[in-house]
């Protein structure tokens, strides 16, 4: 084992404490569990021996940082990426947003041109943290378990880590400045918007002031204007006026007659019409009597009458005409004379009108300028705050890469225990790892099984936490891969046998009585297992 001046720590296999002989006897029955018997019907399989029970440890770095505590797997087995992005240089923009700051049109060229600085692809970038284990579960588990750790100083059985604490802490040095940088970037990002937007308001009020001098400036000399033009629009009102009402007095004139005469004519076609009614009576009754000749006479009083009726309403008619033609000549004199007003006022006042037009040109000018200000600023805007929205999701990965921990002062190095069981079958070897568990309490189907005369001892174990045994798994797969270090866990396990030490033996016999007297065991499989023992 290499020398380092970390502390070291050993975490139990077992969750309680003091009961190494179920500990020691919980294993045994595993490790005979899985234990080969041979037999098979199409090839005959070889029975396995147990030649050995190891006890070791697996090497994992705690490394404190800003109140939080890292992990990182002392044999180097895996590596973590960190992502984050290249963004444009929030420096850059920033002194050329200085220089071209002021005065307003120089601004906003600056902004049209810089509209997509922030929005366009960003690289990605990646940060090689070597060994740590990030995955969320992996660290709220250890963040537990190492609450049972024991610190210890003469480590025996343990594997040896591979990956230095020099290495880690140089890693750890990269990634603050790295943190540093980013922070930096946010801190001028932020500066950046800050200044945008106080530019911008400070243009924006500026604009405003220019909005409310220009209709001051203008309205005073609009107002000098309207008294210099006074008297003459004074003077052709009264003209005008006096024409309309002349011109108007006229036509009513000669219609009112008309009316009048309209009326007289509906009298007399009235009265005649009532004449004809009666000359009809007198012509009815003589032509009754027989009177031929006063019934003729009557009857040419109603045709006379007839005539004179159809006269005045072919009058009636022609007044008629004669109304409208005078009410159309009305309106179109009226309407020239209104039109010769309003030209001849706006000759005059055409001074006036084009002080308003210029007026108007320029405060929309202004309030367009003032649009477009906040229109292409929006864009710069909006890609810095998406960047800082970036740039918060990758400080939080940076930050929730551990566990919370203000105790840990310094590195240290903690060691998951795990058996390796080793089997021989003549010329073949094989390895089952066993990862920190705890005994499953007999229930009542446990008990069912042991009455039943059925083994219970396949759920003997049950693993104390998910992602530890996960490791436990990745460690047997590596070693199956890795020579040298399956070579290591060998010569390990062969070194510190547990099957030869008489302390672990004792624990075994005494923990199969009082895993059978609890029900967990049944009495026919403590009994098989005690001869196995003793074999």
């Amino acid at each position: 084992m290499s020398s380092f001046s970390a502390k070291q720590f050993v975490l139990p296999f077992w969750a309680q404490k003091n009961k190494e002989a179920q500990e020691a006897s919980a294993i045994f029955a595993v490790a005979e569990l899985n234990r080969s018997r041979g037999g098979g019907f199409l090839s005959k399989q070889p029975t396995e021996k147990l030649v050995c029970i190891a006890k070791i440890a697996y090497p994992l770095w705690l490394f404190p940082k800003n109140g939080t505590t890292l992990i990182f797997d002392g044999l180097n087995d895996k590596n973590y990426n960190l992502t984050y992005t290249e963004i444009p240089s929030p420096e850059t923009f920033m002194t050329n947003l200085e220089q071209k700051q002021h005065p307003r049109e120089n601004y906003t060229t600056f902004l049209a041109d810089h509209t997509n600085y922030f929005s366009q692809p960003q690289k990605e970038q990646h940060f090689t943290l070597k060994g740590l284990i990030a995955e969320a579960t992996f660290r709220e588990e250890i963040s537990n378990y190492r609450k049972e750790a024991n610190e210890i100083t003469q480590p025996d059985t343990l594997l040896a880590p591979t990956l230095e604490e020099a290495t880690i802490a140089a890693t750890i040095q990269e990634l603050y400045k790295l943190e540093a940088t980013l922070r930096t970037e946010e801190e001028k990002l932020d500066k950046c918007r800050q200044l945008l937007k106080k530019t911008t308001n400070q243009y924006i009020t500026e604009i405003d002031y220019q909005i409310a001098a220009t209709t001051e400036e203008a309205d005073a000399k609009i107002k000098a204007q309207e008294e210099q033009d006074k008297p003459q629009t004074t003077k052709l009102n009264k003209e005008y006026s006096q024409k309309i009402k002349h011109q108007t007095d006229n036509f009513e004139g000669e219609l009112d007659s008309f009316v009048k005469r309209q009326l007289k004519i509906q009298t007399a076609i009235e009265k005649i019409q009532d004449n004809i009614e009666q000359y009809k009576q007198e012509a009815k009754a003589h032509a009754k009597k027989g009177h031929k000749i006063y019934e003729k006479r009557w009857k040419q009083k109603i045709k006379s009458a007839e005539k004179e009726r159809s006269e005045l309403k072919k009058e009636m008619k022609t007044i008629d005409e004669s109304t409208k033609k005078t009410s159309r000549q009305k309106e179109q004199d009226l309407s020239q004379l209104n039109l010769e007003w309003e030209s001849k006022i706006k000759l005059v006042c055409q001074p006036l009108i084009a002080l308003e037009e210029t007026k108007n040109a320029k405060i929309e000018a202004l309030r367009q300028e003032n649009s477009k200000l906040c229109a292409i600023e929006k864009p710069v805007v909006e890609g810095i705050e998406k960047t800082l929205r970036q740039q918060a999701t990758i400080k939080a990965a940076f930050e929730g890469l551990g566990f919370s921990d203000s105790a840990l002062r310094a590195p240290s190095v903690v060691y998951v225990p795990f058996y390796v069981v080793g089997y021989e079958a003549d010329l073949a070897t094989r390895y089952l790892f066993i990862a920190p568990s705890m005994i499953q309490k007999a229930d009542f189907g446990s008990k069912l099984k042991g009455a039943l005369g059925m083994s219970k001892t396949r759920d003997l174990l049950v693993p104390r936490f998910n992602s530890v045994t996960n490791l436990i798994k990745q460690t047997q797969e590596y070693a199956q891969k890795n020579s040298a270090f399956e070579k290591q866990l060998v010569e390990l396990a062969e070194k510190n046998n547990l099957l030869k030490n008489r302390t672990f033996q004792t624990n075994i016999k005494s923990g199969l009585s009082m895993l059978q007297e609890e029900g967990t065991l049944s009495q026919r499989e403590t009994e098989t297992l005690m001869r196995q023992l003793e074999s």
